[in-house]
């Protein structure tokens, strides 16, 4: 696929989207749209931020975890941009910088820095197959997460 033919663009519009979905179900506690963002089974790395090996996991046993580890805090924002797409044929990978912030009790804990997400086109549809996060910057008191 040629990155500047109009299929291409809009395969990697439908890959921005997906980033999105993933920041905005977060955000809006709207965990339907945040588990269409994923294939039925995801690799997920944390490593950079809390140290554990990546793992492969069902995607509703992911979303859960999300919806668990985020259910405490009174508000989240997660901010994706600077979306840089490869799709090739039904693969894809995109990376995409992110600031999270989260709010409790008037204190704000913040991460920053970039995923590498790989995205398979599954039915029509782009759904993340891998999601790393790599962690180049922390601000507020993580012990907020617990």
């Amino acid at each position: 696929m040629q990155p500047d033919d109009l299929e291409g663009l809009l395969h990697k519009q439908a890959i921005s989207e997906v980033l999105y979905s993933y920041a905005a179900g977060c955000d809006q506690r709207d965990w339907k749209l945040f588990a269409r963002c994923f294939c039925d089974e995801v690799e997920i790395d944390l490593s950079s931020w809390h140290g554990n090996p990546p793992t492969r996991l069902p995607r509703d046993t992911w979303v859960e975890g999300v919806r668990s580890g985020l259910s405490g805090f009174d508000a989240t924002q997660h901010l994706s941009g600077n979306h840089l797409v490869e799709v090739n044929s039904e693969e894809a990978r995109a990376t995409s910088n992110i600031q999270a912030s989260h709010m409790l009790g008037g204190e704000r804990v913040v991460l920053g820095g970039w995923y590498d997400t790989r995205l398979l086109h599954q039915a029509g549809q782009w759904r993340i197959a891998r999601s790393q996060l790599n962690i180049t910057w922390r601000e507020g008191r993580e012990e907020l997460f617990a």
